[in-house]
């Protein structure tokens, strides 16, 4: 072991004594710290951020409250335990769900119509359908329902055929 520390030792003295011939320069690591830096500022540091909001969200969560959860299941909260919600989803109809799943919770008396009223503009639902569908309307005559009532009758098989041939 002291013969590896001794090893490194000399082999950095070389390196800095003979730095203009190529050797190890502590400018090259510059540019990988200022790349950390702006991860860390731009990923990690927003993405714990929000994992510690999660946490604080599933911590407050209580009875009554009406949750979402990544699935799109929308519930209220029935009971809670360490790692699951029983959610009820129906009038009787209850459902077991991971605790970590929940994305978002409206309180006992709000509504998620009444979180989206109060949701950013570029959040909330639009209701108009920029495409509206066009249907024909259909007559129930008499003649066209006797056309379909003939095609309905026609056998389909080779046996069913030659039987009504006969």
């Amino acid at each position: 072991m002291k013969g590896f520390i001794a090893a490194v030792i000399i082999s950095i003295s070389t390196l800095s004594a003979n730095s203009g011939t190529g050797g190890f320069d502590m400018m090259q690591l510059v540019p990988f710290g200022l790349l950390f830096v702006i991860f860390y500022f731009l990923l990690i540091r927003p993405q714990q951020k929000k994992a510690k909001a999660h946490q604080e969200m599933l911590k407050e969560l209580h009875r009554g409250d009406h949750v979402v959860t990544a699935g799109g299941i929308l519930g209220t909260v029935d009971k809670v335990s360490d790692t699951e919600v029983s959610l009820e989803v129906a009038n009787n109809v209850k459902v077991s769900v991971l605790k970590s799943t929940i994305t978002e919770v409206f309180k006992k008396n709000s509504s998620v119509t009444e979180s989206a009223k109060n949701a950013p503009a570029h959040k909330k639902p639009t209701l108009k359908a920029s495409n509206p569908v066009k249907v024909k309307a259909v007559s129930k005559s008499k003649p066209a329902m006797k056309s379909v009532a003939k095609k309905a009758a026609k056998p389909t098989t080779k046996k069913q055929k030659s039987k009504s041939k006969k």
